[in-house]
């Protein structure tokens, strides 16, 4: 959405204080552990932009809480299994020689918006370690959440999605729809419906630059879509409004729950 748009649908300027009011009447609360995907276009005019957000859903769970994102860098991997768009066959030598591996500190978010972008790089933000489908965090079990997640199936049971159950997490999806919900990823892993693919990506061992090969399952996120509105449906869930972006919050557990066991069927 352009400035313009975004000014016109907005009748005051969403703030750092009226967003954080807004998460607290929509049950987001002090001691939260909050995961949000996030579309900041598709917000009315935001004072500060990303950084605004960010910090309201901070204030709203305050410290004693988490505000987690997924931060993928899926442009560090394979360039020969590369679809959209593909790259030259000769070009490959290049790439795999030239590539700079994964640094949780400066691999930048690939396609996954401004909001993750700017939180990946925030102080006291942590970030886990898997080279494609990292994920950051922000609160008292940041080092719980993303420590230790493992480079085998980047969304399962040794992730920090698995963790963010255990904590009985909430979704937010602010202004996108489930195909951005990575949260239904660890229901696949739940339903054991899926088949194993081998991927690769550069990453540092003993101080040198590897192509490591790992186990990952095939997945489409856009069949999500219809999984979670059939969730909604049965739930007479309500979407909402957060800063002028249509919104959707939900309890993590029974989510995953719910699509775990309808994928399983």
């Amino acid at each position: 959405m352009g400035e313009k748009r975004a000014i016109r649908k907005t009748r005051a300027p969403h703030t750092v204080t009226s967003i954080c009011k807004e998460l607290h009447n929509l049950g987001i609360a002090k001691g939260d552990t909050v995961i949000l995907h996030s579309a900041l276009g598709q917000a009315g005019w935001v004072c500060g932009g990303g950084v605004t957000i960010i910090k309201a859903f901070q204030q709203a769970v305050t410290e004693s809480g988490n505000l987690v994102m997924a931060t993928q860098s899926t442009n560090v991997s394979d360039p020969a299994k590369w679809r959209n768009p593909a790259v030259p066959k000769e070009w490959l030598p290049t790439i795999y020689e030239e590539m700079p591996a994964y640094n949780p500190e400066e691999t930048p978010t690939f396609f996954m918006g401004v909001i993750p972008e700017i939180f990946r790089k925030m102080e006291g933000v942590k970030r886990s370690s898997h080279p494609k489908y990292s994920f950051c965090a922000w609160g008292s079990d940041s080092d719980f959440i993303t420590e230790k997640h493992a480079l085998n199936f980047g969304f399962g049971e040794q992730s920090p999605l698995a963790r963010l159950y255990e904590l009985h997490a909430k979704i937010v999806l602010f202004g996108v729809d489930h195909n951005k919900n990575t949260s239904l990823h660890l229901a696949e892993h739940r339903a054991k419906a899926f088949r194993i693919q081998q991927e690769k990506s550069p990453i540092m061992v003993g101080g040198k630059k590897i192509w490591q090969s790992y186990d990952e399952i095939t997945s489409n996120s856009e069949e999500f879509i219809a999984i979670g509105r059939e969730y909604e449906q049965k739930k007479a869930h309500q979407p909402t409004m957060i800063a002028g972006a249509p919104s959707k919050i939900f309890d993590m557990r029974d989510l995953v729950d719910y699509v775990s066991e309808i994928i399983s069927e």
